[in-house]
């Protein structure tokens, strides 16, 4: 259980991170495009001036609209304190079965970790819903496939 509870934690560190490192990501960007911004208005192109800054504009609403769900992730990644084993999957569960690995926290995706695939899904993710509130030894149908809970931490 302990080797499971240590993966969890590289886990949830790995998800910290990449969340923290978009976040600082967007920061730049934003600061980035309101610098472009500023220096659009000092031209005086005309048509061309105008596209220019409503293409920096749609710009800084898409970087604006990823920065909140980068802060989303964050806020849900905050309500899991990766200490804490479970004997029921929920929010902060990693989920081992007998024919894949994931964590419940926020959707990244697939990660490598001592040589096995780990999926970091969502708890709203159709994956995560189907697990929710299984237990140790349950078997849960997915995409027409049987897994059988091995672990839960």
């Amino acid at each position: 259980m302990s080797k499971y509870l240590e993966i969890k934690k590289e886990l949830y560190l790995y998800v910290y991170q990449t969340i923290e490192e978009k976040l600082q990501h967007n920061k730049l960007a934003l600061q980035e495009l309101k610098e472009s911004a500023g220096s659009e208005t000092k031209s005086s192109a005309g048509d061309k001036h105008e596209t220019g800054r409503a293409m920096v504009h749609l710009e800084q609403e898409k970087m604006a609209q990823q920065f909140a769900g980068n802060q989303n992730m964050q806020s849900v990644l905050a309500k899991i304190d990766p200490e804490i084993l479970n004997s029921s999957i929920s929010l902060g569960s990693l989920v081992i079965t007998d024919k894949l690995r994931f964590f419940v926290s926020v959707a990244l995706g697939k990660v490598e970790l001592d040589k096995k695939e780990y999926y970091l899904v969502s708890l709203t993710s159709p994956l995560a819903k189907q697990f929710i509130g299984k237990q140790k030894g349950d078997t849960v149908q997915f995409n027409n496939q049987d897994y059988a809970i091995e672990e839960i931490v």
